[in-house]
């Protein structure tokens, strides 16, 4: 049983390393920053800090393959753009402007709700961009 611990301790670095990193932390504190700063509303803050991830993800899905229309306009928008998520990771002031940006482009993408058209129209109009708290 010891003689394996090392070959799974480095099969989990590896996979952790080669895996695509879209589901970091400071997307959603920089999503957050944009949209549900000082400016916004408490109930609009309210529903970004319950959906978490969910802004761009689906509950229960693998976060790593499964993003709700938002994260999927998103993900096509940063590689695009080639955005340097590495680096980003690293110093994410470097990048905010830059990713405020690709952001604000993403906002006139159409949503799949017939009420608001794009999803600047779902988050003007107080609802997370991708769907409800669970990203559905």
């Amino acid at each position: 049983m010891l003689k394996l611990f090392p070959v799974f301790a480095f099969t989990c670095c590896l996979l952790t390393v080669a895996s695509p990193a879209w589901a970091i932390k400071p997307f959603q504190d920089s999503f957050k920053s944009v949209y549900a700063g000082d400016d916004a509303s408490e109930e609009f803050k309210t529903l970004v800090g319950d959906a978490k991830c969910n802004v761009c993800h689906v509950e229960k899905e693998d976060k790593k393959k499964v993003r709700n229309v938002y994260g999927q306009a998103l993900q096509k928008a940063l590689e695009k753009d080639e955005f340097p998520i590495a680096e980003f990771k690293k110093d994410q002031a470097k990048y905010a402007d830059r990713l405020k940006e690709i952001f604000k482009k993403v906002e006139g993408e159409a949503s799949s709700d017939e009420a608001h058209k794009t999803f600047g129209d779902r988050i003007k109009a107080k609802l997370l961009p991708g769907g409800d708290k669970d990203g559905k």
